[in-house]
C-alpha cells in the first residue's frame, strides 16, 4: 500500500528553523533521561510526527484516546496486535484541521506498554476512552486533562538532564528529517511513500 506522508503543521513554526535535529544518539540520551510519561511523547514525536498540542490540546479539554491507537489491545495485559500500530488524530487535535493518521513502531509501542503498566499497577481503570497521557497521581488538577505545556514540560526537563539545549518542538523535525534522508537514499518517493516501512524502521540505522 502506497501512503502520501504529510506533516501536519510542519513548517508552522518558524522559530525552529535553524535550531539543530537531535541526532539518533541524542535522542537516545533523551529517552534514557525521561520519565515513562515523556517517552510517549517524545516517542510519539520523534518516531510518528506527531505535534504536542495532539497529545493535549492548550485548554486540557481535549487529548489522544486509547482508542485512537488502533492495534491496542485492553485486557488482562496491554498488547499491540500488530506493529506499526495506527495512530488516529482526530479533526479536533489537528492542527490543519481534519483527521490524519500516523504509525507507531516497536520502541515507541514498548513506551506506550510500558508507561499504560504502570499506571494499571498504580490502580487505574484503563478503556478506550482512557488519556494516553495521564495526570501523576500526585498532581492537583487543574484541567479535566494534561495540557500542551505540561506534555512539553515533561520533555524539557528529558532534555535538560540529557545535558541538551533545544526545545521540545525540533523532535518533529527529526521524524521530518527521518523522511528526508530516507527519500535522498531512494527508500520512498515525495509523491508515493510507503509510510508502514518508515515506520518499521523509525529508530534504526539509516537515521544514526
Amino acid at each position: 500500500m502506497q501512503l502520501t506522508v504529510n506533516i501536519s503543521g510542519e513548517n508552522e513554526t518558524p522559530t525552529i528553523v535553524n535550531e539543530r535535529v537531535p541526532n539518533k544518539e541524542e535522542l537516545s540520551r533523551i529517552l534514557r533521561k525521561a520519565t515513562s510519561r515523556a517517552k510517549v511523547s517524545i516517542s510519539l514525536m520523534a518516531f510518528s510526527g506527531l505535534s504536542a498540542e495532539s497529545l493535549g490540546n492548550y485548554e486540557g479539554t481535549d487529548r489522544l484516546r486509547l482508542g485512537d491507537i488502533k492495534e491496542l489491545h485492553i485486557s488482562d495485559d496491554i498488547t499491540f496486535d500488530k506493529i506499526p500500530a495506527m495512530v488516529v488524530v482526530k479533526q479536533k487535535l489537528s492542527k490543519v484541521r481534519h483527521q490524519y493518521f500516523t504509525f507507531i513502531g516497536r520502541e515507541g509501542a514498548t513506551y506506550i506498554k510500558e508507561y499504560l503498566d504502570e499506571r494499571k499497577k498504580n490502580g487505574e481503570e484503563l478503556t478506550y476512552d482512557s488519556p494516553l497521557l495521564q495526570f501523576d497521581s500526585r498532581c492537583i488538577r487543574k484541567n479535566d486533562f494534561l495540557r500542551t505545556t505540561l506534555v512539553t514540560r515533561d520533555i524539557r526537563q528529558a532534555i535538560e538532564l540529557a545535558g541538551l539545549k533545544m526545545r521540545p518542538y525540533v523532535l518533529r523535525a527529526y521524524f521530518s528529517t527521518a523522511l528526508d534522508i530516507a527519500e535522498s537514499k531512494g527508500l520512498i518517493s515525495h509523491h508515493g511513500s510507503s509510510l508502514s516501512w518508515i515506520l518499521r524502521t523509525i529508530s534504526q540505522p539509516i537515521f544514526a
